[in-house]
């Protein structure tokens, strides 16, 4: 076997001596160090809202309680600012954006959590799933004033269909039923809230009730 060449740049062909001090390791955020976030904001939680409580000692006349459709409306309403603030901090450019490293996992976290330079993954979802639900809290709101407007009378409300609060609250069915594709649920998920329209067929035996 041939001799292994000497090395020309150690004196002598030989390995240099090793490092008398003790072992050192290396300190990856000495170099890039990413600006962390230890004491994450929680954010601002809303106090429970008034809730109506039940009649005593009525009248004896029927009528119908609009002003507690009214005061839930209100009270989902008021859920909406809280989830578009949250839905903003999710934005990209306002949330943070996963550094892990150099190397192929992981840039798969990195992409996989907020993208390749924020604005996607996981981050994204997010975003659009709180977008979905501020607009689906809203609707619901919407629907239930315009409820509460058109049916002012129990005759009125006796009358009331299936369908017509259906058609109340069909925004607001649509903004969830998206919330649920962009959270990524399967088709069978979402398949469940349009078979309950079909359960709206059930009206049929509402109507037998009224007649």
């Amino acid at each position: 076997m041939a001799a292994i060449p000497a090395r020309p740049d150690t004196p002598g062909g030989k390995d240099p001596a090793p490092d008398p001090g003790p072992p050192q390791a290396w300190d990856p955020t000495t170099v890039h160090k990413p600006e962390t976030v230890n004491t994450p904001d929680g954010g601002k939680t809303p106090d429970p809202p008034p809730v109506p409580k039940g009649g005593e000692g009525g009248s004896g006349k029927e009528a119908v309680n609009t002003a507690s459709m009214d005061q839930f409306a209100k009270n989902v309403a008021q859920l909406v600012p809280y989830v578009i603030e949250a839905r903003n901090r999710m934005a990209s450019g306002s949330a943070a954006v996963v550094h892990p490293g150099g190397f192929y996992d992981a840039y798969q976290l990195r992409s996989t959590t907020s993208g390749p330079n924020g604005g996607g993954g996981l981050q994204q979802k997010y975003y659009n799933v709180l977008a979905d639900l501020a607009e689906g809290l809203q609707d619901i709101s919407d629907g239930m004033r315009s409820v509460s407007k058109k049916y002012t009378t129990a005759s009125q409300l006796a009358k009331m269909k299936t369908s017509d609060l259906q058609e109340a609250l069909s925004d607001a069915l649509a903004d969830f039923q998206r919330l649920g594709t962009d959270s990524g649920a399967t088709a069978t998920s979402t398949g469940g809230s349009s078979n309950s329209t079909g359960s709206g067929n059930g009206s049929g035996s509402g109507n037998s009730t009224t007649t």
